[in-house]
């Protein structure tokens, strides 16, 4: 699969403004997402993931995406996982990152043993191309739920960092449009987190509070030139209809490189 993308930096003080905007274009409200992503860096080639003991829990199709990304180039890649705002502390609870349990009652906040994750591999954008848009050859495959440390071990990855993103979603036609910011946790970790500390804590990576808006269309033939060139056009559509909001364009290319040094 490819995917095609515009980019847009979208200061504090016009992101509900944009918001209202979005939902106008798109005819609908925004889907608010939290997300924690853990990146992970190749230390080694990594061996077939069928010969792991967690290819049982995947199904046929993912195996062969996963296959397909962990034994290429290396490259830090990211695993994905949805969280929600009552998975965090409560501000006054007193239970930061490390504690051994966050409970509301006799329940917990977060349970790291049921949270679903996907492997998501972007390559670094194509270079040369005419097209002025971001595209790079992507994959996703979903992991078994739970610490996925030892998977991602036995794939020939580490743990380097973890951090949340902020956002919401919209759709126009085939474009997905997400708003959103980078949060960081207030203290660092060498391993990912199985609690989650007062969202309130959470540190903002750009200081200023800006978003980044990014529409994109997943295209699954990245040869057919004709879908490609039209995924192209839509998003030079998009970028036309809210040129008098925000100005949509190309990525820097390097900043988006995901390979191993």
């Amino acid at each position: 699969m490819h995917e095609q993308s515009l980019f847009a930096s979208v200061p504090v003080h016009q992101h509900h403004e944009l918001l209202q905007q979005l939902a106008g274009l798109t005819a609908m409200q925004p889907r608010h997402c939290l997300e924690r992503r853990m990146i992970f860096k190749a230390f080694r080639k990594p061996g077939l993931a069928g010969r792991t003991g967690a290819s049982q829990d995947l199904q046929q199709g993912d195996l062969q995406r996963l296959n397909k990304m962990l034994n290429g180039n290396m490259y830090y890649t990211q695993v994905v996982g949805p969280v929600t705002e009552a998975d965090f502390a409560s501000s006054d609870s007193g239970a930061g990152a490390d504690a051994d349990a966050q409970m509301i009652g006799s329940q917990p906040i977060y349970d790291y043993a049921r949270q679903s994750w996907n492997l998501e591999f972007r390559d670094i954008p194509e270079a040369g191309t005419r097209s002025a848009v971001t595209s790079r050859l992507m994959s996703s495959a979903t992991l078994p739920c739970g610490d996925i440390m030892p998977q991602m071990f036995a794939w020939g990855y580490h743990f380097t960092s973890e951090y949340v993103v902020e956002g919401d979603m919209f759709v126009h036609n085939d474009i997905a449009i997400f708003l959103h910011r980078v949060l960081n946790y207030p203290d660092e970790s060498n391993e990912p987190r199985q609690t989650l500390p007062a969202f309130k804590d959470m540190v903002l990576l750009e200081k200023s509070g800006s978003y980044v808006l990014q529409a994109f269309i997943t295209v699954q033939d990245g040869s057919n030139q004709e879908t490609m060139k039209t995924a192209s056009q839509h998003l030079f559509g998009l970028r036309e209809q809210l040129k008098s909001a925000v100005r949509l364009e190309q990525a820097d290319r390097l900043s988006l490189d995901t390979r191993a040094k």
